[in-house]
């Protein structure tokens, strides 16, 4: 991310495309500047911040473009920390780029993706965690997530870090006096009070990092993978669970070829359902690629489902192809129940049992395409097997980035502990939870470089 806190930037903030209202905001020293050459009227009115302003929007031939409604926010109260204007123009990408030129031949630049939300994190309007909050709440599909972005952009995960960090500071400081004062035979702190603290910030950093998990489900969706033979029925499930003809349905073993996925809401969570080729030895090359696609993409799941035709005879070669893929969650859908009426779910869980013992009966779920019932009986069974994702009273960690660092504190904590136990010198102590320090303000982003920048806001959209 580039560093040009001294140029106005300007980008449609609204997705691309034909729409009702596009809006498009400047930032920067010469917001105002900009705005008052493309709407001369402007130069007439006592502007004030927060407040909205009819104008025409006009060329330097003073041909009129649009009628626009111009919004001001004055320096330091705004989004970016910066004086901005917000044009609301016509939503016609001719209209808007034709704006957008006016503004940079007026002495505007375009703003690279992230740049404002860049600013604002420069400009100490929000901290790194919160900028990622920005675009998880961009990027929610469904309440859960969205309610765990807001939750981070009202700073909830920075408090903690915030608390970690300066208990840890604390801990520094007075191993660093120890190390002053020592050849003066004082005693700053005693060493097990030292070792209970450092305990229980190393405690509660665990505590966020057992988070992850839940935070990465809420915001990305739990990944679910249907695995089995071919025939058994699995594209007709997905396009079940879908409530979409995804998939393509024939009586052709092997039909799918490659991963198909799709994404459905149940109870404000995003599941992520992916239908795999039929995983059976082949000496078709297309196929076998597929298979060993479906393979790999079990790996990733969140969620394994193996499906399981009731009128198979036998069902070793498909508890072959789960024990190779199985995961630490699963399902069993025994599927095409309404073929074969009065064999009962425990009789099943018999049979299945046979082939693996620790089966428990409520993993496995008899199922029909033709069940409209089947999906919600599904989709509850699955939300019961990843568990409760209802985590929002808490401090919930959702980026791989903070995890990271998270986890290399604690590692360092942990070193820290070790020596503290063992009466080592303060100055190994000191060194080490200089370590976890750092890489807790690395996460709110009050230690930075470019390689952490560029991680952050790469994936932000132009305009925000």
């Amino acid at each position: 991310m580039r560093i040009r806190s001294d140029e106005t930037i300007c980008a449609v903030s609204t997705p691309p495309g034909k729409g009702g209202i596009a809006v498009i905001r400047v930032s920067g020293a010469k917001a105002l500047e900009g705005a008052k050459k493309i709407a001369p009227a402007l130069t007439k009115k006592k502007i004030e911040s927060h407040k909205a302003y009819f104008c025409e929007i006009l060329d330097s031939k003073n041909s009129k473009i649009d009628e626009a409604v111009l919004t001001y926010f004055q320096e330091g109260k705004s989004f970016t920390g910066e004086e901005v204007v917000e044009i609301s123009c016509h939503g016609s990408t001719y209209i808007t780029q034709k704006i957008l030129d006016l503004l940079i031949e007026g002495g505007c630049s375009l703003a690279d993706r992230g740049e404002f939300t860049f600013r604002a994190f420069m400009n100490n309007r929000l901290d790194l965690v919160q900028a990622e909050s920005v675009l998880s709440l961009i990027d929610s599909q469904n309440e859960l997530s969205a309610k765990l972005a807001l939750r981070q952009l009202d700073g909830h995960i920075s408090k903690q870090f915030l608390k970690l960090e300066s208990d840890l500071t604390w801990c520094l400081a007075h191993i660093e006096a120890s190390i002053d004062f020592s050849s003066e035979g004082l005693d700053i702190i005693d060493n097990q009070v030292l070792i209970d603290k450092t305990a229980q910030i190393q405690a509660e950093i665990k505590k966020l990092m057992e988070s992850y998990q839940s935070g990465r489900l809420l915001k990305d969706g739990v990944k679910v993978v249907l695995v089995g033979e071919p025939n058994v029925g699995k594209s007709s499930l997905l396009n079940l669970f879908l409530q979409n003809d995804k998939a393509i349905v024939t009586e052709i073993a092997g039909t799918t070829r490659d991963v198909i996925e799709g994404a459905t809401i149940h109870q404000g969570v995003k599941y992520v359902i992916s239908d795999t080729a039929g995983l059976r030895d082949t000496t078709d090359q297309v196929e076998r690629i597929g298979v060993d696609r479906s393979k790999q993409e079990a790996l990733k799941a969140d969620l394994l489902c193996l499906v399981l035709d009731i009128n198979q005879k036998d069902w070793k070669k498909s508890f072959e192809i789960y024990n190779e893929l199985k995961g630490s969650k699963s399902l069993f859908l025994i599927n095409k129940s309404d073929t074969a009426a009065g064999l009962t779910s425990a009789e099943i869980t018999k049979k299945l049992q046979s082939y693996l013992p620790d089966i428990k009966p409520e993993s496995v779920i008899l199922t029909s395409a033709l069940d409209t019932q089947a999906r919600t009986r599904v989709l509850e069974c699955m939300s019961s097997a990843i568990g409760s994702l209802d985590y929002l009273e808490e401090a919930v960690i959702s980026s791989a980035r903070q995890f990271e660092n998270a986890k290399y504190a604690y590692e360092m904590i942990e070193v820290s502990l070790n020596e503290l136990q063992k009466n080592s010198g303060a100055e190994f102590v000191a060194m080490y939870l200089k370590e976890a320090l750092l890489s807790l303000q690395k996460i709110l982003g009050q230690v930075y470089d470019d390689q952490i920048m560029d991680r952050v806001f790469k994936e932000f959209c132009l305009g925000k």
